[in-house]
């Protein structure tokens, strides 16, 4: 493999230009470090930035990473073969040579930017699972602010991720910014690129994901808490205690037990809700394993145990469903 070429296509940077909006924003900041294509680092915050709807694909770091890169380019069909066969029921991440040209990508797309600008998508999910800081990144070019997210994806670097639902502010954008890129057969969309596989399964699961937060949004928020969605719902939760408590979140490490089926709902690192589904009430270990990683509703009595953990006791089939 040639060396990487940093390579800014040739199109207008403001094609998919957005507008900044105060009312969302978190600041502007000192860029302190581009860590990869959807990490970056600011002076003054006190985590990283996890980049909004983008999902780049995983690159080596460190001095050794352009060596570990070519080496794996060069013997890219045995290397794929050897990744894939450790694939389960849904897509899995490992390093790529895309990954690191993303990372390289986004490195020279900030090269002369000294101050980026962050805003929400919304002001109830700030801060993701691991406690980095959700925002879009600003990035001042010429006399313009540009969304860093929209152009990564335009550039076929990475897909509109719905993962965690859909973009509420540019969802728009965002899949005019995906069909630009596929249509230029450029990046992940390049059939011939070393890259994930997959994409087609890929953004299927996390369309589907994205369906069932904006269902979630227009027809159950007023009635269900969401968990893992926001920090507020999941402190309401000590109003529940002893009681029924309806939740919507994330179905996830099922098990089976003597006397009932046991799963979690991730609310963020080392944070679960903990979910009880007694057995031969309408759904079996299969059923319970398909749902998994998907979003669903869950009805049943909230306890507090000795260290403090969150469970619900689901009565019954009706306790527990998706849509």
């Amino acid at each position: 493999m040639t060396k990487y070429i940093v390579f800014i296509l040739l199109f207008a940077i403001n094609l998919f230009a957005t507008e900044t909006d105060d009312r969302f924003l978190v600041g502007e900041y000192p860029l302190q470090k581009v860590v990869d294509g959807d990490t970056v680092k600011a002076e003054g915050l006190d985590a990283s930035v996890r980049i909004l709807f983008i999902d780049t694909e995983e690159a080596f770091k460190h001095k050794t990473a352009y060596e570990k890169t070519k080496e794996i380019s060069d013997n890219w069909d045995d290397y794929l073969a050897s990744k894939m066969i450790n694939k389960k029921s849904k897509p899995i991440k490992f390093n790529t040579p895309n990954g690191y040209q993303a990372a390289v990508w986004t490195k020279e797309f900030f090269r002369d930017v000294s101050v980026i600008r962050l805003e929400y998508d919304n002001l109830e999910s700030k801060k993701c699972f691991y406690g980095r800081y959700l925002a879009y990144v600003f990035a001042k070019k010429g006399d313009k602010w540009v969304n860093f997210n929209l152009e990564i994806i335009k550039h076929g670097y990475s897909p509109y991720s719905a993962k965690y639902g859909r973009s509420i502010r540019f969802h728009k954008e965002f899949t005019e910014a995906q069909e630009f890129a596929k249509s230029k057969k450029i990046g992940i969309w390049n059939e011939k690129g070393k890259h994930y596989p997959d994409y087609d399964e890929r953004l299927a699961w996390w369309d589907k994901r994205g369906e069932q937060i904006d269902t979630y949004r227009t027809k159950y928020k007023s009635e269900f808490l969401f968990m893992g969605g926001n920090d507020f719902d999941y402190y309401n939760l000590k109003k529940f205690i002893d009681k029924d408590v309806k939740l919507f979140g994330l179905l996830s490490g099922t098990l089976e037990e003597m006397d009932e089926f046991t799963a979690k709902m991730p609310v963020k690192q080392f944070v679960d809700v903990y979910l009880h589904y007694p057995k031969r009430k309408g759904y079996d270990l299969k059923k319970l394993k398909e749902m998994e990683d998907y979003y669903i509703y869950v009805t049943g009595t909230l306890k507090l145990d000795q260290d403090g953990k969150y469970h619900v006791y689901i009565k019954d089939k009706s306790g527990l469903k998706s849509e």
